[in-house]
């Protein structure tokens, strides 16, 4: 399941529209001289997929374009999304517009209007694209957030701009910007599969098993710490009781536990009867109140959830049952009827006049009806998924919440019940008898830790198990494996286009995202080679071997990569060559027909699974390069048509 680009169109504030029409499953080439606008079209893909900022270039485009759309290619028929761009100090427009059908129409201007926002079309995209739930946590004591791939990060390996592809520092779209080359490293393993599919749930459960295990932790921390201080602080208490003449005091002994023994019996024996305390205990009736709400809210919570799975289970029975059904009356679509309006037979094509049978144009409404719901729910079940993963975390933590209550009450009805017996007549037994409390109370309730010690060592024991299966560790095992697959394609590749230290072992670091050397005299990264043909090469070896890895494996992203301008490093683009015509046999000429013509086994190799769009001001005098030139840009012809330039810009 993915997506390809099949259009691209820009409508104009004239009412024109212009279409680029790509071939899906080839390499498709633009070539043209230099201001054309060819470096605009990945900025213009780039805004359409959801972007949210709009890095179309100011000047021509944006005084002569109102919107620009793509056209997508999806697993079941054609999704098209359209963006009106932004107005003067605005860094985006709010106006997408979005239809998916079998086969669509392009639209004309007149029918663009604003149907979904730019977070819902990000996540149908993330579907069309096959990323599921997935989750990245940082490593303990680290503070970035979690992060979930989408769309978006996907496309950090969907584009290569002009800038990009000559960089010898950076290897990844937008990988120059804050914060991208750490979301790359994170994204990385979800999207090369070095995590298990039931990653996130697995990792949910560690975290919530994590936090059960330092609560007991801390509880047993507690009790040794304080039987850590040794029996003399106990003992001292005894010897003060024993002065003042509390009943139960004895002479105080060695052993820790006996000393607590006697403590608790002098503190549940006052020297006289008191009053029990009448004021009411806020803080309890404030923990009882919590308790009832967070019942209540429970409760609630537990319905919705059930609520919403049911509505999930039925949505998708029901687009099962719909499904069946729309297959049924496109049947109808064998039949056809004569002059009179009476069915004819598909076999004999005689009239059925004889047969009772719904009208055909009932029946191809009632088909569309169903395709349109099938559609609407498909749309949402990455959004009721969603609520539902959301609903079970709410309720879990609940639970957590009512267990702490709980465990709070009961804190405060043991220590309500020994203040009950501790008024006295006298203020300095009143005193020892206060210090007696707050050592007992500073003990944990849980004088036996051996149940808590089997609890803790249980929790240790699974929690062991899913770190295995987390681990750092066994993801690095996997990607080491994946990227040696990887470096294989590389080394080949790299021998073929004829790159510096090509005789040596290539690998992706993705520690430092960048193309490593492995030499004799040790490793040798992309920004130390020397000459920008290597740097051009040694991201287009990269790349296809991502893509070739992530098309092979079925991996969750778009299925095309757009390059701009490749050949810059041979033929800059403010040189002319015969009409941007590349003829003869040069070294220079050589090695960009070796890269195209890489690009074009590559693309053979995984068709129709994968496209290659490629920008450039190079047109070699090969068939089958010029067979691959989709449009030539040249002669006055360019992104832009000139009679939709307002005069004020031409100036």
């Amino acid at each position: 399941m993915s997506f390809q680009i099949s259009d691209i169109i820009l409508y104009g504030f004239n009412g024109q529209k212009r279409v680029i029409t790509l071939r899906t499953g080839q390499l498709n080439i633009i070539t043209g001289a230099s201001k054309t606008g060819k470096t605009a079209l990945i900025e213009i893909i780039d805004y359409c997929l959801g972007s949210d900022e709009c890095r179309i270039p100011a000047g021509i485009i944006r005084k002569a374009v109102e919107w620009v759309g793509v056209r997508l290619q999806i697993e079941a028929g054609q999704a098209f999304v359209a963006r009106r761009l932004p107005g003067p100090g605005r860094n985006a427009s709010s106006d997408i517009f979005y239809d998916v059908r079998n086969f669509i129409e392009i639209p004309e201007r007149v029918e663009l209007r604003q149907t979904i926002n730019d977070v819902a079309l990000r996540a149908i995209l993330s579907q069309y694209a096959g990323i599921g739930e997935n989750i990245h946590y940082p490593p303990e004591g680290n503070n970035r957030r979690s992060l979930t791939a989408n769309i978006r990060h996907a496309l950090y390996f969907a584009f290569q701009q002009q800038a990009e592809v000559l960089n010898n520092r950076l290897l990844f779209h937008n990988q120059g910007e804050p914060f991208i080359p750490q979301a790359i490293k994170d994204i990385l393993p979800y999207f090369l599969g070095a995590v298990d599919d039931d990653y996130v749930a697995k990792v949910t459960k560690l975290r919530d098993l994590r936090y059960k295990l330092r609560g007991l932790e801390r509880r047993l921390s507690e009790y040794e710490a304080v039987r850590g201080e040794g029996v003399s602080l106990a003992q001292s208490l005894l010897v003060e009781a024993m002065d003042i003449g509390l009943p139960g005091a004895e002479m105080p002994v060695e052993d820790w536990n006996e000393c607590i023994e006697i403590l608790k019996r002098i503190q549940s024996q006052p020297p006289e009867p008191e009053d029990e305390l009448a004021s009411e205990n806020n803080a309890y009736n404030q923990l009882r109140r919590t308790k009832l709400e967070l019942e209540s809210e429970l409760q609630r919570v537990k319905s919705q959830m059930q609520a919403a799975e049911a509505l999930n289970s039925e949505g998708q029975g029901y687009s099962h049952e719909a499904q069946a059904q729309l297959h049924r009356l496109r049947s109808i679509e064998l039949f056809e009827e004569s002059e009179q309006g009476v069915p004819r037979c598909p076999l004999c094509e005689s009239e059925l006049s004889n047969v009772s049978l719904p009208g055909l144009e009932q029946m191809r409404q009632s088909a569309q009806c169903l395709d349109s719901q099938i559609r609407t729910i498909e749309d949402r079940s990455p959004q009721m998924n969603e609520v539902v993963r959301k609903l079970r975390g709410r309720f879990d933590d609940v639970k957590r919440r009512l267990h702490e209550n709980r465990e709070e009450m009961d804190a405060i009805q043991a220590s309500d019940r020994r203040l009950q017996g501790m008024r006295d007549r006298s203020s300095r037994r009143a005193h020892i008898l206060g210090r007696i409390s707050l050592y007992l109370e500073s003990l944990p309730h849980i004088e036996d830790t051996s149940e808590l010690k089997l609890e803790i060592a249980a929790l240790q024991s699974k929690i062991s198990g899913l770190e295995k299966e987390l681990s750092d560790a066994t993801v690095q095992e996997r990607l080491d494996s994946i990227l040696s697959i990887l470096s294989r394609d590389m080394s080949q590749w790299a021998c073929e286009l004829q790159l510096e230290h090509s005789k040596f072992p290539l690998r992706l670091d993705l520690r430092k995202l960048t193309v490593v050397a492995d030499t004799a005299d040790g490793p040798i990264p992309m920004n130390q080679m020397g000459s920008g043909e290597n740097w051009v090469g040694y991201h287009l070896i990269a790349h296809f071997a991502l893509h070739k890895w992530f098309v092979k494996r079925g991996r969750p992203l778009p299925r095309f990569i757009f390059i701009d301008q490749p050949s810059e490093v041979y033929f800059p683009a403010d040189q002319e060559v015969n009409g941007g015509r590349i003829d003869g046999e040069n070294e220079d000429r050589k090695a960009v027909a070796r890269m195209y013509k890489l690009a074009l086994d590559v693309v053979n190799n995984l068709s129709p699974e994968f496209q290659i769009i490629m920008t450039d001001h190079a047109d070699l005098a090969e068939k089958w390069f010029q067979d691959c030139i989709i449009e030539r840009w040249r002669d006055g012809i360019k992104l832009v048509p000139e009679s939709w330039i307002p005069g004020d810009t031409k100036i």
